[in-house]
């Protein structure tokens, strides 16, 4: 007669862990819920329509967070799925929008990972499905890039190169495009170009 023994398997999981950032503003990084950590929270820019909502965190989420614990009045915050884990640059950019014409935008959305890499940008969070959590903003789209300074978010945001693609995310979009430091103050320099440069527009 043939034994058989059973042997008991615990089912592993194919999947990575779901990677996802926090974008939140109106709260300190020390308000933010267990299980945030935080990536940037530095001093802030707006290039383009102002960021009303107090200055941002970006924050990566780990499963399981409370954040239940952001549903305040005086709390805007949405989750995005990320691609990437941050890396060592001390500038991020929060791109964000609603959309207006969500065909003229092809062209935009086509081209403009190519001209955001000759700065040294990556794409840490970019197209993935955006979850509103408190406030009352909530893009349809929002990317977050990662670049080495301050300095090369101005020097692409102002660029030759992409001067075509802002003028299609100006009229496609309700835009938002927020410059955060890692910690701290941008630099004095940086931050003069910045604002001279945007009163050109």
């Amino acid at each position: 007669m043939t034994e058989f023994h059973s042997i008991e398997q615990t089912p592993v999981s194919t999947y990575p862990p779901q990677m996802r950032y926090l974008v939140a503003s109106g709260l300190s990084a020390a308000q933010l819920p267990k299980g945030c950590h935080l990536v940037a929270g530095g001093e802030a820019i707006s290039f383009e329509q102002p960021w009303s909502f107090g200055a941002p965190l970006i924050t990566q989420v780990d499963d399981g967070a409370d954040l239940a614990a952001l549903k305040s009045p005086t709390v805007t915050a949405f989750l995005v799925e990320g691609i990437e884990p941050p890396g060592a640059g001390e500038a991020f950019a929060i791109g964000a929008h609603r959309m207006r014409d969500a065909e003229a935008f092809k062209p935009y959305a086509a081209r403009v990972a190519d001209v955001s890499k000759d700065f040294g940008c990556r794409y840490i969070a970019r197209g993935g499905a955006v979850t509103l959590l408190s406030g009352s903003f909530v893009p349809d789209r929002a990317v977050l890039m990662e670049f080495p300074s301050a300095d090369e978010v101005a020097a692409f945001y102002f660029s030759a190169a992409y001067a075509p693609l802002l003028r299609i995310r100006l009229s496609a979009t309700e835009p938002r495009f927020v410059l955060v430091a890692r910690a701290g103050a941008l630099p004095e320099r940086t931050r003069g170009v910045i604002m001279e440069r945007l009163g050109e527009i």
